[in-house]
């Protein structure tokens, strides 16, 4: 029976990269999008006759009609988490509107989707959340997004405990690459500095997709988190606890 998959977020980026890795390597690809107009042209351009590809149009934050698309899959190898947004701003002048977009789109939407999901995955099968390094060391600038994605890490590990029973896999991702969303970040940082940390010196969406494939699906490991920056790949530590007269 052909594996599922489901990506949010998969019109753009990591997820559209992802996307296209997935379907040629054989999945079932079930696309995620708000735009219907554009989830179409996708469809179109992944598989011209229609084989192999649905789609499901909502916002993440909208439950009634995220219930409603939903309804559409009746099982599921694979849920990848990776839509998101983001609103920088200094925590000085950061609105409400910006906080709650952010928080309602990377962490809540991510429990939306997740929650109605979770139930139709088949032994085996995995949950990958994609966060971020701002949401393992902070990121000044973006504390809603750090918090989001910090938030994602700790769901992640607890997801990975109680979902283990099941034989379901749970890991995040935490990647660095050059996509939309990462662009005018870099170009407005290299505009102001002149150039780029190593640590931003990023790979491309491509990169991340591959890994996916090839680390995070192949394993029945659970509970970690993955970093990947073009060739360099590895893992994050769980926090560790340290009495303070050894410090």
């Amino acid at each position: 029976m052909t594996k599922k998959i489901l990506i949010t977020g998969a019109t753009k980026g990591i997820g559209w990269a992802l996307a296209q890795k997935a379907y040629s390597y054989g999945y079932d690809v079930i696309l995620h999008g708000r735009n219907a107009t554009e989830l179409q042209q996708r469809k179109l351009e992944l598989a011209p006759q229609g084989e192999r590809c649905t789609t499901v149009c909502f916002d993440v934050r909208d439950r009634k009609i995220l219930e409603q698309e939903l309804q559409k899959i009746d099982r599921l190898n694979v849920l990848v988490n990776n839509a998101g947004t983001i609103a920088d701003n200094w925590w000085s002048k950061m609105t409400d509107e910006q906080w709650d977009t952010v928080i309602a789109t990377d962490l809540t939407g991510v429990y939306n989707v997740t929650s109605r999901l979770t139930a139709k995955i088949v032994p085996g099968g995995h949950i990958v959340n994609i966060t971020s390094q701002a949401g393992l060391k902070g990121n000044p600038g973006q504390a809603n997004y750090s918090a989001a994605k910090a938030a994602l890490v700790g769901m992640t590990y607890t997801l990975a405990a109680e979902l283990k029973r099941k034989q379901i896999y749970v890991n995040a991702v935490a990647p660095a690459a050059i996509t939309a969303m990462t662009r005018p970040v870099l170009e407005k940082f290299r505009q102001k500095n002149g150039s780029l940390p190593p640590m931003w010196q990023l790979g491309t969406a491509a990169q991340v997709a591959d890994f996916i494939i090839q680390h995070v699906l192949s394993t029945q490991k659970t509970g970690q988190v993955l970093a990947v920056n073009g060739t360099r790949q590895g893992y994050w530590l769980p926090a560790q606890y340290q009495r303070m007269e050894e410090r």
